[in-house]
């Protein structure tokens, strides 16, 4: 039983992991692309002519979209799996 439990949990690791980095990556592309479209420039890149307003602006926006797209990322995967087993995600995970 034991054993059964942690392939469960290490599965639910890898599934949580890679649909985290698949968000990640499709929310860093978000992101540029609304900068780009919001500004009609290149998002900061933290160089040394770069103000502090717009690094700020781009901290607040990176933070606030990575908390959400952990958020929908998380509650996606933990449907997905109530869908296709039945089963809910270990909990503490």
């Amino acid at each position: 039983m034991r054993r059964k439990n942690n392939s469960r949990r290490t599965t639910w690791l890898l599934v949580g992991a890679g649909a985290a980095m698949v968000a990640g990556r499709l929310m860093e592309r978000g992101l540029e692309s609304g900068w780009r479209a919001w500004k009609d420039e290149e998002p900061p890149r933290f160089n040394k002519g770069d103000s502090w307003s717009q690094a700020l602006a781009w901290a607040a926006l990176s933070a606030a979209a990575v908390a959400t797209v952990e958020l929908v990322a998380r509650r996606s995967a933990q449907l997905g799996l109530r869908q296709l087993s039945g089963k809910r995600a270990p909990v503490g995970l």
